[in-house]
């Protein structure tokens, strides 16, 4: 007899209309992809706005004239969502405080991060010594293409 409360409970439930907010508008629409195009129309909008709470882990902003290509942001993630980039060498002259000039070969080195293999855990920004890296506020981040450009953080 003591599942009786609970078969009680799952029948309250069952007719019980939903306190929540369908997502991604109040009143489910008859067509997700009817919906979203009249969002990109301004139209409808995407409902809630949801305000992210403090510290939340959202996709990764790249500060790219921070990042120096230590390349430890690479080593710590443990999705393998980051790669590093080393662009051809450039030539830089240099004049110092007597006037001599003197020439070095740069290597830039960068990272690029697939946002659709991340699972936002953080470790990144947390090593990055120069703030480079740090977690951003979007979620609604979802494509159909894992490589379109918005899923490639460069």
């Amino acid at each position: 007899m003591a599942g009786l409360p609970m078969l009680r409970e799952i029948l309250v439930q069952s007719v019980k209309k939903p306190v929540t907010n369908l997502f991604p508008a109040v009143r489910l629409p008859k067509s997700i992809t009817g919906f979203l195009g009249s969002v990109a129309e301004g139209k409808a909008a995407v409902v809630p706005p949801v305000e992210t709470p403090p510290a939340f882990r959202g996709r990764i902003v790249y500060d790219r004239d921070a990042c120096n290509g230590c390349g430890l942001c690479l080593k710590v993630c443990p999705a393998h969502a980051i790669e590093q980039v080393v662009y051809p060498p450039v030539t830089v002259r240099m004049t110092d405080a007597e006037g001599n000039v003197s020439e070095k070969v740069k290597k830039e080195k960068r990272v690029r991060i697939y946002v659709s293999s991340c699972i936002f855990c953080g470790q990144c920004t947390d090593i990055c010594s120069r703030d480079a890296l740090r977690m951003g506020d979007a979620f609604l981040i979802a494509t159909e293409d894992r490589f379109a450009e918005e899923q490639i953080v460069e």
